[in-house]
């Protein structure tokens, strides 16, 4: 604005009138939209006067430029002077109002890297927040997973327990409890079948040895009847034939209880009576017990229990097997029984008189694969199978020990309602 009022003085031209009085008018309306934000800067120009004086010097240079042909060279020249002196004070008043903005725009630096400074510290603090949540709520969650997971691997099939309240991370804990619950169903099924096969060679040695007597029994009687056929004494060979009828009938009890027990089949529980069900275990068994060894057996006639048959012989048979192993030379085994009728249960007491269980090794007997025994003469599983049928009948498993003076195992189990 100021140079074309300059080149206009000089030349007379009316493109720089034209320009002056078109840059005057852009500065008059600067002004007005943005006279709040002005007043915001705190500057000492008035900007209501910056306005007026903008207004002054344009009708000034309108009036030069009007009476421009007409004036004589000392009005021209006192008219050029206030048209300067206004314009000076203009330029004055709008330089402090840019120095202001400079200011203010300085201050917003200021503030905008200050902010940035806390805004960066700020974030680093919420970081380290947000890191110690994530970890409390998903990463912590997530390793105590990991952990259980080890543990299975291990062999300890325990439920997960995940303290979090993270929907997805309980939904997840809750799928691997699922999966491990069923996982230790089929781990139990499969040391039970193999305990069971254990148990079945020794069985089979027993009642090899037991199968040799009669049919010693048959052999004799067929050899004396093919020897005195012609004979004529009826009676005699009707005995002899009541003999070998008789031995075939035991011999086939025994292979019939060998087959019950090998013959895999579901759960099923049935009214049992006690003082049967122990002697067709321990007959069993016999072929594997000692000459040395006695076992004695005190059961009511009227004791029955609801069980699994083949379930129930095989936890018998693990225990009074642990028994008969843990008698060094010689000693008894008494087997005995009596009903709780208040409390509907039966206990059945297994005693020996062995070596007794030591005391750091009574809290483990139960455990999977603990043993004692030498490196190949025990599998660890008889008792901790033993412990999960009878569990599995809704029953329990104690035992009492005492070193050098023998085991006592108490059974306790559902009494058959009458």
């Amino acid at each position: 604005m100021r140079r074309f009022e300059k080149n206009y003085f000089l030349y007379r031209d009316k493109e720089d009138y034209s320009e002056n009085l078109n840059f005057t008018k852009k500065a008059e309306d600067i002004i007005r939209k943005n006279k709040e934000a002005i007043k915001k800067l705190s500057v000492k120009t008035d900007v209501y006067s910056l306005e007026t004086d903008i207004k002054e010097y344009e009708s000034l240079m309108q009036r030069y430029f009007k009476l421009d042909k007409i004036l004589n060279p000392v009005d021209a020249y006192y008219l050029e002077g206030k048209i300067r002196t206004k314009g000076k004070k203009i330029v004055d008043a709008t330089e402090a109002i840019s120095i202001a903005e400079q200011k203010y725009i300085q201050s917003l630096i200021v503030s905008s890297r200050r902010i940035l400074i806390a805004s960066v510290f700020f974030l680093i603090v919420a970081g380290c927040i947000i890191g110690q949540y994530l970890s409390l709520m998903v990463v912590r969650p997530l390793k105590q997973i990991e952990n259980n997971m080890q543990r299975i691997a291990e062999g300890k099939f325990d439920t997960l327990s995940i303290n979090t309240s993270d929907r997805e991370i309980v939904s997840l804990s809750n799928a691997f409890s699922k999966m491990i619950k069923e996982l230790e169903v089929r781990q139990m099924k499969s040391i039970i079948q193999s305990q069971k096969l254990i148990s079945l060679g020794t069985m089979v040695s027993g009642v090899t040895h037991q199968l040799n007597n009669p049919l010693s029994n048959i052999s004799s009687s067929c050899q004396i009847l093919q020897e005195e056929i012609e004979e004529s004494d009826m009676q005699y060979k009707k005995e002899l034939l009541r003999q070998i009828e008789e031995q075939v009938e035991r011999a086939k009890t025994m292979v019939h209880s060998l087959l019950e027990f090998s013959r895999k089949k579901g759960f099923q529980r049935t009214p049992l009576p006690l003082k049967d069900l122990v002697t067709d275990t321990v007959n069993l068994l016999r072929g594997d017990i000692p000459s040395n060894v006695e076992i004695q057996m005190d059961i009511p006639e009227d004791n029955w229990i609801i069980a699994d048959k083949q379930r129930i012989e095989q936890a018998f048979l693990n225990i009074i097997k642990n028994s008969i192993d843990a008698l060094p030379d010689e000693g008894s085994i008494f087997i005995s029984a009596g009903e709780e009728t208040e409390n509907k249960i039966v206990e059945i007491k297994i005693q020996d008189t062995g070596a007794g269980i030591e005391p750091e090794n009574l809290k483990r007997i139960f455990e999977p694969f603990f043993t004692t025994k030498e490196d190949g003469k025990g599998s660890g599983l008889g008792l901790f199978v033993a412990r999960e049928i009878i569990e599995e009948h809704g029953g329990l498993i104690e035992v009492n020990s005492i070193s050098g003076q023998g085991t006592t195992f108490i059974i306790k189990l559902p009494l058959k309602e009458n």
